[in-house]
């Protein structure tokens, strides 16, 4: 009884002496994934423009607005695509510990739209359109948790860090305005303007949470196929903000057309730094210290750029 007791005590140990052995080393992990948005929240302000949609009649004689519909834009800057490559070292057929780095693009979202309509001819006299996109560039340290098994199908978890190290929110707006309700605003001296202007808001350095649950499949020597759910966690702050395009063509009092170009944009609207406070020393108009010929300032806002997706790609080992 003793022998075939000591028997079974060196067959386990040997097998799990193999797994190990097996298990130990070096990978890469190239990998493409696609993610959705999982808390849409409302958007931060585009400037002066709330994240709505407000379609409304003007009186062409009075400029007088009636309201005909107004909703509130929401989503999320998490929904889109990533690519990236992992590296890793499994240290026991139990715990690895990996270091990916991903670039990621998220779709468009519509942050702000008005459209304002003649009451008379329904004809268009006021569009606004904002939309934005994030880009970035993030590090993600992980520890990942195997389920030691001989099979071919073989589960892990993995839980760790989002550390974004580069990045961006570029929105784009598009303006059609024969109001003069915007123009006016560019240059006193304008009636009418069709614009486009490109703006990029930095962010604040930032640490996110993400969690996954996957599996792996050997489809050859060293090679295995894997695929992984993973939900990412990522609040990111603004900090600050530069204008890189703004041009189009505004037509005067008396009719003639003239571009729009940087140089008709102040040195605070162009450039912006966000803070957590302001006050009434802080550069923003309406203040009496206000010089737009200085960096402006502005509150700061949040996104997410978290979100729940799917992983798929190769596990290579050396």
């Amino acid at each position: 009884m003793k022998k075939v007791v000591l028997l079974a005590v060196l067959m386990v140990s040997a097998a799990v002496a193999a797994l190990a052995q097996e298990g130990r080393g070096f990978y890469i992990k190239p990998a493409g994934s696609y993610f959705i948005k999982v808390t849409p929240v409302e958007f931060p302000n585009v400037g002066e423009l709330q994240p709505r949609d407000r379609v409304f009649n003007i009186n062409p004689l009075t400029g007088a607005q009636t309201l005909v519909s107004e909703e509130a834009i929401t989503g999320s800057f998490g929904q889109g695509w990533r690519a990236g490559l992992t590296g890793g070292f499994r240290f026991s057929p139990v715990v690895a510990f990996e270091m990916g780095v991903n670039y990621f693009q998220s779709e468009r979202n519509t942050m702000a739209r008005q459209t304002g309509y003649n009451a008379n001819n329904g004809n268009v006299l006021l569009s606004v359109h904002s939309s934005g996109q994030v880009k970035a560039l993030d590090l993600t340290p992980t520890l990942v948790f195997h389920v030691p098994t001989s099979k071919n199908f073989r589960p892990y978890l993995k839980i760790g860090a989002v550390v974004p190290v580069y990045g961006y929110l570029e929105i784009k707006t598009n303006v059609n305005d024969q109001t003069g309700t915007i123009a006016s605003e560019i240059n006193p001296a304008l009636r009418a303007v069709e614009l486009t202007r490109e703006e990029r808001i930095k962010p604040r350095p930032t640490i996110g949470f993400l969690g996954a649950a996957g599996f792996s499949v050997p489809i050859g020597k060293n090679i295995s196929f894997f695929s992984e759910v993973e939900y990412r966690n990522v609040s990111v702050s603004s900090k600050e903000k530069e204008v890189r395009k703004f041009e189009g063509t505004g037509t005067t009092l008396v009719g003639t057309k003239v571009p729009i170009t940087m140089n008709d944009l102040p040195t605070a609207q162009r450039y912006t730094d966000y803070h957590k406070k302001i006050d009434q020393n802080s550069n923003v108009p309406g203040n009496a210290n206000y010089d737009p010929n200085k960096r402006g300032d502005d509150l700061r806002s949040y996104i997410n750029i978290g979100g729940l997706g799917m992983n798929v790609g190769l596990k290579i080992g050396f």
